[in-house]
């Protein structure tokens, strides 16, 4: 199974969201445990991501990346 990301976004996160670094937020707290959780289901480990070529300018390099181990970085990103 592969997925294809999309790279253009219709809003900003920066202007909707805050987020405290002093306070953790329960909603992160769940996100990440979520993101996890899903990373570790063994259909979702064999998938892989398609990030075509234009999304550099969003930080993401082109090509297959296994969505689990994806998932798993964006839940510690997150965390951090």
């Amino acid at each position: 199974m592969e997925i294809t990301a999309l790279c253009q976004p219709t809003t900003s996160l920066s202007n909707n969201f805050k987020i405290s670094l002093d306070e953790r937020s329960r909603k992160i707290d769940i996100l990440v445990d979520a993101l996890r959780l899903v990373a570790n289901d063994l259909d979702i480990k064999r998938s892989e991501l398609l990030i075509p070529d234009d999304c550099e300018k969003y930080g993401f390099v082109e090509g297959k990346h296994n969505l689990g181990l994806m998932l798993h970085f964006l839940a510690d990103m997150i965390e951090e």
